[in-house]
């Protein structure tokens, strides 16, 4: 009977055991997990876009991209920066801040539209920021509540009262700044950029590049002949001080090779 019941103290004791090494092993693995997921949720990501399409859908394209994302206002879509130069290069971009589901949509209207030649995606880390930010909310709204206790056990204490309202008025918009730019922060994480750009290199007309050389005939003629002239009078005082110190060294010259006079 004592055998039987030691045989079971040592298994107990081994099973015992076996669950503490499985759950040491368990706990760093969920550790490294959680914190992988808390990396995750704190990235700031910023995507590029590149379109190649004809001059003359350029325009088009703009109003489509800014119209998609007027379309995409349940995702919080906004229009960040808009330019479009319709001159000789036609060019536009822009720029918008949406959800992901409202980027991945612009970027599906406009993959339609034209030519994607370049593509790229990069994220930012805000974790840090983000968790120095929460911090320090909480250290301020704690301090805020201690003041407002000391306050009311301040009574008729007016020098007291004085100075613990100033500090309150103090933390209070210190606190009233951390609270916009964590917003900030989690606005920045809970959206994302998209920047795009459209233009028209590799759908150019081939006449297109000849057009503007003939259209700058003239001026590059007249640009021409401005540079000539100009050279011409940086030569001139050059020229004229070449000539004298050919003139005066030849006059020397001649005067060593003359014969001595005999004595």
């Amino acid at each position: 009977m004592k055998q039987l019941l030691l045989a079971l103290l040592i298994l107990t004791t081994m099973a015992g055991c076996s669950k503490k090494d499985e759950s040491g092993v368990m706990a760093p693995a969920q550790s490294m997990a959680k914190s992988s997921n808390n990396a995750s949720r704190y990235l700031a990501y910023q995507h590029f876009i590149q379109l190649d399409t004809e001059e003359h859908k350029i325009p088009e394209i703009f109003e489509t991209a800014q119209a998609a994302c007027r379309e995409a206002s349940g995702d919080l879509c906004t229009v960040l920066e808009s330019r479009i130069n319709t001159g000789r290069s036609a060019s536009a971009s822009l720029k918008f801040r949406a959800k992901p589901t409202g980027i991945q949509k612009i970027i599906g209207i406009l993959s339609k539209q034209a030519e994607i030649t370049n593509q790229s995606t990069t994220a930012e880390d805000l974790a840090a920021p983000i968790e120095d930010s929460a911090k320090k909310l909480a250290m301020l709204n704690d301090y805020r509540s201690k003041l407002e206790g000391l306050r009311s056990r301040a009574n008729n204490d007016v020098d007291a009262l004085i100075k613990i309202n100033r500090e309150l008025s103090q933390v209070q918009s210190e606190l009233e700044a951390a609270t916009g730019k964590n917003a900030q922060l989690m606005q920045r994480v809970e959206t994302e950029i998209l920047s795009v750009s459209i233009s028209s290199v590799q759908n150019h007309g081939f006449w297109k590049p000849i057009s503007f050389a003939i259209s700058d005939f003239g001026a590059n003629l007249s640009q021409g002949v401005s540079i000539a002239i100009t050279g011409i009078a940086y030569l001139i005082p050059w020229a004229f001080f070449i000539l004298m110190v050919t003139w005066v060294g030849r006059i020397f010259w001649r005067r060593s090779r003359r014969p001595k006079a005999n004595a």
